[in-house]
């Protein structure tokens, strides 16, 4: 009698195991998408922030100082939307995925404006990367809640 009591809750505590471990529930992704989708976004960031951001490097550029006004909104919004990210977890509403991904995204099209000098690109050319940049930052923005 024991070893048959002994063999159910064998099967028992095996069957609870593969349930918590295989069939991940909501609320496994929601602490996963906001901890370390967040750690993520904001590690990211962080990276443009300690080179001064996308308004620090035109400032640096005496070519394109009179533009750093454009910088600094984009260094704005991308925190805005860092923020509303947060907000939403911290809310309970769970941001998708895709949320993640198009954030994360943005953050890496800023970053890839520090790979070379200023000075040493076309005005224009980084002018039209930095306006398609804005655009896309403020249509994800105008889809979020504020």
């Amino acid at each position: 009698m024991y070893s048959l009591q002994s063999k159910f809750f064998t099967k028992l505590l095996y069957l609870v195991l593969y349930a918590v471990i295989l069939i991940p529930g909501k609320t496994t992704f929601a602490a996963d998408i906001c901890t370390d989708g967040l750690q993520e976004l904001q590690g990211s960031q962080g990276v443009i922030q300690d080179k001064g951001g996308i308004w620090g490097y035109l400032e640096q550029s005496k070519s394109l100082s009179s533009e750093s006004l454009l910088g600094l909104q984009i260094d704005g919004k991308l925190q805005r939307l860092i923020s509303t990210f947060e907000n939403l977890c911290s809310e309970g509403k769970i941001p998708t995925a895709s949320l993640h991904a198009q954030i994360l995204s943005l953050i890496g099209d800023a970053r890839m404006i520090f790979n070379r000098p200023g000075d040493r690109r076309k005005k224009e050319q980084l002018m039209e990367t930095l306006n398609n940049l804005h655009k896309k930052i403020n249509d994800l923005l105008a889809k979020l809640p504020s």
